[in-house]
């Protein structure tokens, strides 16, 4: 099982060395597994991106490989920071899905590639509620706020007052005041890093894609997908990415392996370039892969 488990290693790191070859840039990936947890961006990740980029070094172009259902905002502008740090020009490359925080994070390079499968989300904050069987759930900022004003259209509308006032009473006026600054932060974090590198000519059209991405009522759902055409229609760098090309066959390829190599081992998470990969799971794991030998010389 180890041997086998080393040739797909083996197999992931030279289809990345090979999109290196295409892109002519340094390659880095962050692979989330959707079928374990705790799979969100959390305060774990920038410990291993760390070693990741320590291990590619300053680089003129950095291309980051992604795919994450998000997590904590704070995280991501973080990793953001540190890939910028490596580079002078950042590319975000989605072969399935960056959602939430992870479009946070994409939108932070210089442009973002994406396939005809690649989609990227909303960025409306989601408010960690307890209900009351104790259980944790995730609520739209948008919607907290929207129930106040909901309530003040049932009095107007003449719905008797003590089935309004038992609503009032299940609201918290902190959580109201979270969710909005939650709001004002995402727009405030699209803003800024679009205005500082993909849309750095034109700060009023980066605005204006801030607050679209953070609008939860233009989407209604926070896994609402945004494809290269909303994408594009929306006004960010995208470049397509033919899926005839070697470049998508050799992208998919290495998703779908590492995907696969994910679910038969437990692995939450996978960071790794082409010479070093580290696998997060259960006990935060280290498996830092052996180097690649040096090709014979002809």
């Amino acid at each position: 099982m180890v041997s086998l488990l080393n040739e797909r290693d083996e197999t992931r790191r030279h289809l990345l060395e090979k999109i290196e070859t295409l892109t002519k840039a340094r390659v880095i990936a962050y692979l989330a597994n959707p079928n374990a947890s705790p799979n969100f961006i959390d305060h774990n990740d920038p410990v291993f991106l760390n070693d990741l980029l320590e291990s590619v070094g300053d680089t003129e172009v950095l291309d980051l490989i992604i795919d994450s259902p998000g997590g904590e905002a704070n995280v991501a502008e973080k990793l953001a920071i540190m890939c910028r740090e490596h580079c002078k020009v950042l590319r975000a490359i989605i072969p399935n899905s960056a959602k939430s925080a992870a479009t946070m994070w994409a939108i932070s390079s210089d442009k973002i590639l994406m396939g005809y499968l690649s989609e990227i989300g909303p960025i409306d904050p989601q408010i960690r509620m307890v209900d009351p069987q104790g259980r944790i759930t995730f609520v739209p900022a948008q919607s907290i706020i929207d129930s106040v004003g909901q309530i003040h259209q049932m009095l107007k509308a003449g719905v008797d007052q003590r089935v309004a006032i038992g609503l009032i009473q299940k609201l918290d006026p902190a959580i109201i005041d979270v969710a909005n600054k939650a709001i004002n932060f995402s727009s405030q974090f699209a803003e800024r890093w679009l205005s500082q590198y993909m849309l750095k000519d034109d700060h009023a059209k980066a605005k204006e894609i801030a607050e679209a991405l953070a609008d939860n009522r233009r989407w209604l759902s926070h896994g609402k997908r945004i494809g290269i055409k909303e994408a594009l229609d929306l006004g960010l760098k995208v470049e397509p990415i033919n899926r005839k090309s070697d470049f998508w066959k050799l992208l998919w390829e290495y998703y779908g392996r590492a995907q696969m190599m994910m679910n038969a081992t437990g692995t939450i998470k996978l960071f790794e370039c082409k010479t070093t990969g580290i696998n997060f799971s259960i006990g935060m794991q280290r498996m830092p892969l052996p180097r690649r030998p040096p090709e014979p010389s002809p």
